[in-house]
């Protein structure tokens, strides 16, 4: 695996070369370039990454933490696998979090910064589905969610959804129509936002649970439980 052929070899002397290389490691995870069938060592990855073992290390830990990755001692980190099964649970706890949560946001009513900063989020999630570039992509969206849960001001339901987001993302996409999905889902930002500012409470609340289910479809492995919304 080359990581310098995505970019990664942009690892430069900056804020954190932890928090990038989680990014870029995180990225590679969630597009399904590293699998969970392979074992990762620190100085290889390091040495593809163009830095110093530490910060890597540092980011591979923070990575296991969030339950992306998991150690093998003495011999470096794998990726964690889940059950369709497990991907289920984890999209129906995404139902209950996420979609109620939209509705207290509509309710609230978004600040003209708060709407500002999201559009902003939302326009650069759409230059990188044009672009198609899933990994600048994933990035924008995961900021662009988390960024809405925490206009409520509180960060360890933000924490939680962001976590959530990534764990079903551990197999990568699932689907071959990986640009049209991408293409749709920037464009529903543009739609929850637009509810949101009228305090459209039902329309935000559709819109998200539109957004979440169609991305069960491609993340998911096919082989999906029975669910009530996929009913109606």
């Amino acid at each position: 695996m080359d990581l310098r052929q995505i970019g990664a070899s942009s690892l430069v002397s900056g804020p954190s070369l932890r928090e990038q290389a989680r990014q870029v490691i995180r990225g590679l995870i969630i597009t399904g370039q590293m699998q969970p069938d392979q074992l990762y060592s620190v100085p290889r990855l390091a040495i593809d990454l163009g830095v110093s073992a530490t910060p890597v290390r540092e980011a591979l830990l923070d990575l296991a933490r969030e339950g992306l990755l998991e150690p093998v001692r003495n011999r470096g980190f794998r990726v964690v696998s889940l059950s369709p099964g497990e991907l289920n649970d984890i999209f129906a706890i995404r139902l209950l979090l996420e979609v109620p949560v939209v509705a207290e946001i509509a309710r609230a009513r978004l600040t003209p910064a708060q709407t500002e900063q999201l559009r902003h989020l939302a326009q650069a999630t759409k230059r990188a589905a044009d672009d198609g570039n899933l990994i600048e992509f994933l990035e924008t969206d995961r900021q662009f969610h988390v960024g809405l849960i925490a206009t409520l001001g509180n960060k360890p339901l933000a924490d939680l959804v962001e976590t959530l987001r990534d764990r079903v993302r551990l197999h990568g996409f699932k689907n071959d129509s990986t640009r049209e999905h991408i293409a749709q889902s920037a464009s529903e930002h543009f739609q929850l936002l637009d509810a949101l500012s009228k305090q459209d409470e039902a329309g935000a609340v559709a819109v998200m649970r539109r957004h979440l289910e169609r991305s069960r479809h491609v993340w998911g492995e096919g082989d999906r439980k029975p669910h009530t919304e996929d009913q109606t």
